[in-house]
């Protein structure tokens, strides 16, 4: 896409201002209220576009820097700061710090490195400057390009002087796809995620802790989705996911101890390989997880967070026989992405799933649904197990496991290299499911990850 050479411009902007990487302190709280007031006078209010976004957090391996990205966008750390972008869209988050000067404002610090920007390409155009009233925050419109490739966005400066810092952070969208208040409401999450809390601990601390909280959430998230039948999708994995993680960093590590059984738990479920005693063990772990969540109340911030997606039955999107649940519909689109992603010669990275993408080949299964045959519609419904079999083993699994379910994934691409785009508008649902059935996708995943036959989705279920 033409206007990604801007990621080029930064690191070429930091070479010139003899700054290099520049290590940002992050302890304390960004308290941004005035942004709040600044938004708000732009109109913010929920984002229109029709695609919601869900967030992951990122951390630098030093553990100085820290902020939440929309999942499935990618994150590139380069020498002067951080671009995160949607590969599918071209949307992209910015994060720079600027050299710092204490007799600048913040306006100074934006003109400085706008001006640095232009001079590597000149169709990059600030306007319409909002400032607060110290001076130390400004939101301006941001231009770059022309005609039919013009992308639009804004772009927010910092200047803090009790930490010597200054930043740049922008959002930035093609013309066709830019809102002003999905914009603002993503440049305002963006931002409000920047902070952390205050006597941060060491990064070697950090990390230890949040290795063993990371392995935790796997682990009882993977042994309550089987205990309780019912495969999630991957918005709904990460959401939940993270849900967990903000919760347990709140816990002492004797309250962490309660979980630290779930990784084994999880391991012996996935070597288990007799039907009949995975379905024994499956039924006592349901009544297990049943008294849990009584016991713990509805109010629990656990159960909170995972009443709607494990608690409750899926919404049906099309009813009939074989209804079209939410979970299903997800689970196609998501495996579809994914499939289609490796068959163009993608990473094996989960993280790639464009939502966006997802939304639209969602949207094209709704349509096609009531054309499909009863056949071709149960094979859609087994779909949220085979999905969170193969995801889980790219996830979670050993090396073998990972090999086997990349293997699955790539012989379910669709074929469209023929045609010349992998992204194409020829998504067809019956063709691509009686791709899925030919090349056996459901039953070499069921033979292969046994206890997936435990969901209650699976038509081949215990």
């Amino acid at each position: 896409m033409e206007y990604c050479r801007i990621t080029r411009l930064a690191s070429t902007s930091a070479a010139k201002s003899g700054q290099g990487r520049v290590m940002i302190m992050w302890r304390k709280w960004l308290v941004l209220g005035v942004l709040v007031v600044l938004l708000a006078s732009s109109a913010i209010c929920e984002a229109s576009a029709a695609v919601p976004l869900h967030w992951m957090r990122y951390t630098t391996a030093d553990g100085l820097v820290s902020f939440e990205y929309p999942s499935g966008w990618l994150v590139v750390e380069t020498e002067s700061g951080f671009m995160i972008h949607d590969e599918y869209d071209s949307q992209q988050l910015w994060l720079v710090p600027l050299p710092y000067q204490r007799s600048w404002s913040a306006k100074e610090h934006a003109d400085y490195f706008l001006g640095l920007l232009q001079a590597e390409n000149p169709d990059v155009y600030g306007g319409d400057w909002q400032s607060d009233q110290s001076g130390d925050m400004i939101l301006m419109e941001l231009i770059y390009g022309r005609g039919p490739n013009t992308a639009l966005g804004y772009a927010l400066i910092i200047k803090d002087n009790e930490y010597q810092q200054a930043l740049w952070l922008h959002y930035l969208a093609y013309l066709d796809l830019f809102d002003e208040d999905r914009a603002l409401s993503i440049l305002g999450d963006f931002v409000d995620s920047l902070a952390l809390m205050p006597d941060y601990p060491s990064p070697a601390a950090d990390d230890s802790r949040m290795a063993r909280i990371n392995r935790n959430v796997d682990g009882f998230l993977f042994v309550l989705e089987f205990s309780l039948g019912n495969p999630l999708s991957l918005a709904e994995e990460n959401r939940i996911s993270e849900g967990l993680r903000r919760i347990f960093r709140g816990y002492s590590d004797e309250e962490l101890t309660e979980y630290d059984d779930y990784p084994f738990y999880a391991a012996f479920i996935w070597a288990m390989e007799d039907q009949a005693e995975l379905a024994d063990l499956q039924m006592e772990l349901e009544a297990a997880a049943w008294e849990w969540v009584e016991e713990r109340g509805l109010s629990d911030p656990i159960i909170s967070l995972i009443r709607t997606a494990l608690l409750e039955a899926d919404n049906i999107l099309i009813p009939g026989k074989a209804p079209l649940t939410e979970v299903a519909a997800a689970a196609y689109a998501e495996l579809y992405v994914f499939a289609e992603h490796l068959g163009s010669g993608g990473a094996p990275d989960l993280g790639f799933i464009s939502e966006r993408r997802v939304e639209e080949v969602r949207a094209q299964l709704v349509d096609t649904w009531g054309h499909l045959t009863q056949e071709e519609r149960e094979q859609v419904l087994q779909l949220p197990a085979v999905w969170t079999a193969l995801r889980r083993a790219i996830s979670l699994g050993g090396a073998q496991d990972r090999a086997y379910a990349l293997q699955v994934i790539n012989s379910a691409a669709p074929q469209f290299a023929s045609r010349g785009a992998w992204y194409a508008d020829s998504h067809d649902p019956i063709q691509w499911l009686d791709y899925q059935r030919t090349q056996g996708v459901a039953k070499k995943t069921f033979d292969y990850f046994r206890w997936s036959l435990g969901y209650h989705n699976a038509i081949y279920g215990f």
